[in-house]
């Protein structure tokens, strides 16, 4: 007499297949397989059933239930905490115009730069070039480009709108 840990293994390829379309993921069918293996080895052989492949789907069957309410709560609890969170507001027009008139000074202020200096910036920011690269190509020292990184970069800063400015408004 066999086991129904034997009819398991026996009939494992069609069980898979079979869980496979309940669950629908290979993944989650194996799962599921493994927990009826789990399931069978612990069932005690004194009443055993009348047909042995019906009642080891059977099994496996009530855990891709198990699996699918246990997937569903999950999710509902996702969107719960997800309809929780604050939405995100749009920008109101006194931000957007903001934002745009910074851009504005900005491009003004970085146009107003010397040609090479917004070279120097564009290769190391943009490109991701090294100092030492910037050097070579432009036939200068890497302390020149320090010297260029830094023009621009305070022409940023004193162009910039400060923190205390932003609270402010």
């Amino acid at each position: 007499m066999s086991t129904l840990s034997d009819v398991f293994l026996r009939h494992y390829r069609e069980l898979l297949g079979f869980l496979s379309m309940r669950t629908g993921s290979r993944d989650v069918a194996q799962d599921c397989a493994q927990d009826t293996w789990i399931k069978l080895a612990e069932f005690n052989d004194r009443t055993r059933p009348d047909n042995d492949r019906a009642y080891v789907f059977r099994v496996a069957a009530n855990i891709a239930t198990d699996w699918h309410r246990r997937r569903t709560r999950e999710l509902s609890a996702t969107a719960d905490y997800a309809a929780a969170l604050p939405v995100a507001h749009a920008a109101d027009t006194f931000d957007v115009a903001s934002a745009h008139q910074t851009l504005r000074r900005l491009e003004s202020a970085l146009l107003a730069q010397p040609r090479r200096s917004l070279d120097v910036f564009v290769l190391h920011r943009h490109e991701g070039l090294t100092y030492r690269d910037i050097a070579e190509r432009f036939a200068i020292s890497v302390s020149a480009v320090e010297k260029h990184m830094m023009r621009i970069l305070l022409c940023l800063l004193y162009t910039s709108p400060s923190p205390r400015d932003v609270e402010e408004s």
